[in-house]
């Protein structure tokens, strides 16, 4: 039978063990891929629904009658993989590659996601990295545990996109998501409903966060068919932090703020959507005390705002204010001193424009103090 060498990437790993089976040699085995994105909560899903992503690259290393040394059954720099919607397969662009016959052939496949530069340097079996990488607002990186020793289509995998059969692929996402967004809250008084509230948002700075970095990973082989998932040189964020630090303005003109969220990291230039959410790509890294917000705004109270007895009671403007990162925490009241990568945080900051009512609290001195004074007239 005509088999397929697929690649199925997915949220859990996928392991598949020999067995006797009696195949129709005489007709040629196209390699295919099914293809899927690691994602925690529920730990497979399809890439194409997770990342928007219709092709990958990748690298096959025959080991022709168990070689002990592969060659690049890709070429030396591998290829793209497409997804057809029609036959609901992945498989080569360029043309269709085939599974070796002999029982002792078999093949290693390597294969990652980069919108951008690519990895640094040569892939191999064992190794790739990406070195002094600047990440941009809509960068995209991954990578799949290495699918080691397959001989022939697995049917056993995540069956994303439509997919039957193929060589398991299980993508995790390298970069880590911000998103930064502001309101205000109360717009009018709660103690007195003539009373309302104005905010504009003057200056918003995000300090400190890293761009550049390198990521180094390295992989083995087991000596038996499966997949294995590659190690990191840094374990916790995948990268180790190079360059200095950039500091991003993400307001730099008077923007009026409701009660309802407004987003200004990613700014409007870059807001891309990310599994339905509006976020920016950014770096795995730890969040130091150098990462923090720096804010100007302003606050205008009026009194019967709209009417014809409307009254500016108090405009201020240029009112600072910082927000330390890593003191805020999340809704487990668990600070966030890490953006990890395959993981999304979303910051929400609220202003209060309440400020206390001016009161007046008289007094005398003292009692009315007698003085007696006496005369007398001749």
């Amino acid at each position: 039978m005509k088999k397929i060498l697929m690649m199925s990437a997915a949220a859990v790993a996928v392991f598949s063990v020999s067995c006797s089976k009696v195949e129709d040699m005489s007709k040629e085995q196209e390699i295919s891929f099914a293809v899927a994105s690691y994602v925690p909560q529920t730990k497979a899903e399809s890439i194409r629904t997770v990342d928007g992503i219709e092709s990958f690259s990748c690298k096959a290393f025959m080991h022709a009658n168990g070689a002990a040394v592969g060659t690049d059954y890709f070429g030396a720099s591998g290829v793209t993989i497409q997804y057809n919607s029609s036959t609901a397969t992945w498989a080569p662009a360029n043309h269709p590659y085939y599974w070796p016959k002999h029982p002792d052939s078999y093949i290693n496949f390597v294969s990652w996601y980069d919108n951008g530069t690519g990895p640094t340097g040569t892939v191999t079996e064992t190794a790739m990295a990406w070195t002094n990488r600047t990440i941009g607002p809509n960068d995209n990186i991954m990578f799949a545990d290495e699918a080691w020793r397959f001989k022939s289509n697995d049917n056993a995998v995540y069956k994303k996109d439509g997919v039957t059969a193929g060589v398991p692929t299980l993508f995790h996402h390298a970069l880590a998501k911000v998103k930064i967004q502001f309101n205000t809250s109360p717009l009018v008084d709660p103690n007195d409903s003539d009373v309302t509230f104005e905010v504009q948002l003057q200056t918003v700075q995000l300090q400190g966060v890293y761009t550049q970095g390198s990521m180094s990973l390295t992989n083995s082989d087991n000596g038996s068919l499966g997949q294995k998932a590659w190690t990191a040189a840094n374990a916790t964020y995948l990268w180790d932090t190079t360059g200095s630090t950039t500091n991003y303005d993400l307001v730099t003109s008077n923007t009026a703020l409701t009660d309802s969220f407004t987003t200004v990291f990613p700014t409007a230039a870059t807001q891309t959507s990310f599994a339905g959410i509006t976020a920016q790509t950014v770096l795995p890294q730890a969040v130091t005390t150098g990462m923090k917000l720096v804010i100007t705004y302003a606050v205008t109270i009026k009194y019967k705002a709209g009417t014809a007895n409307e009254e500016t009671i108090l405009a201020e403007h240029d009112i600072p204010a910082t927000v330390q990162l890593n003191t805020l925490t999340n809704s487990s009241s668990v600070a966030i001193t890490q953006w990890l990568p395959n993981k999304i945080y979303t910051y929400s900051i609220t202003i209060n424009p309440l400020t206390d009512q001016i009161l007046i609290d008289p007094a005398i001195e003292a009692d009315w103090a007698t003085e007696n004074v006496s005369a007398t007239i001749e």
